[in-house]
């Protein structure tokens, strides 16, 4: 009788915090006037991967979106509801990026967190992880981590990759992917240097770095009739993955 009790509460406890309107579930969040608001939900998640849609069968593709420094959450609202797709369940990793620690452990933590999802949910059949700015630099060494047998597609948007060339850490030897991997696919979404302002006052385009066998896509200089810059980069990249323009 107590353990009816205690599932009984768990189960319970699922539908009010699902359907809490505080929760940001991807359909509720706004990315009209409220998207700052609905950032906010984002980026006020607790550390570590969440689910932003209830469980779905029928999903084939676990898609997880990785922010960058100090990030608002509000640049990824559109691009996490225009990637959102019936075979796809989207997922946010929301992450410490003031916390000085190693990076290798945040990789950790992302690489557990997809296999505990696939673990629990063994019907997909790939996974999809976009990284922007910093996130970017985070998920590109996923690569090595990888030890799943689905398909990885990795996208970097914005991302200066070159902070992983030349690391002396041995405490911490984060790098580049030195060779292709069986089962994982890299995609480098590189804004315009001179009108990316998070880059463009540095002497060198920190996002030109050789990765084996990836496919480097250079974005326009505008999008929607404005300047194609840093935290925009976002919403173009999402629609082209959308329109399946990266397979």
């Amino acid at each position: 009788m107590g353990r009816l009790v205690v599932v009984g509460l768990c189960f319970l406890s699922y539908f009010v915090f699902a359907d809490d309107a505080s929760f940001p579930w991807l359909s509720s969040l706004d990315a009209g006037e409220g998207v700052r608001a609905s950032g906010s939900l984002l980026v006020g998640l607790p550390f570590g991967l969440h689910a932003l849609e209830p469980e779905e069968p029928n999903s084939s593709e676990l898609f997880v979106g990785v922010h960058g420094w100090s990030s608002e959450g509000y640049e990824w609202v559109y691009p996490l509801q225009t990637i959102n797709d019936a075979d796809r369940r989207m997922f946010f990793f929301n992450w410490d990026t003031s916390d000085d620690r190693c990076q290798l452990e945040v990789v950790e933590e992302i690489r557990a967190s997809i296999q505990n999802e696939l673990d629990a949910h063994p019907g997909y059949t790939s996974v999809s992880v976009i990284g922007h700015s910093l996130g970017g630099v985070v998920v590109v060494q996923l690569a090595e981590a990888w030890d799943a047998e689905l398909p990885l597609t990795i996208h970097t948007v914005a991302a200066p990759l070159s902070a992983l060339t030349g690391n002396v850490n041995e405490e911490c030897p984060t790098q580049l992917p030195q060779s292709q991997r069986e089962h994982v696919r890299f995609i480098q979404w590189r804004t315009r240097f001179e009108l990316d302002n998070a880059f463009n006052r540095m002497d060198y385009n920190p996002m030109v770095v050789e990765i084996p066998n990836s496919i480097v896509v250079e974005l326009p200089e505008t999008y929607r009739e404005r300047r194609l810059g840093h935290n925009w980069s976002i919403s173009f990249v999402a629609e082209q993955i959308a329109d399946d323009g990266s397979e």
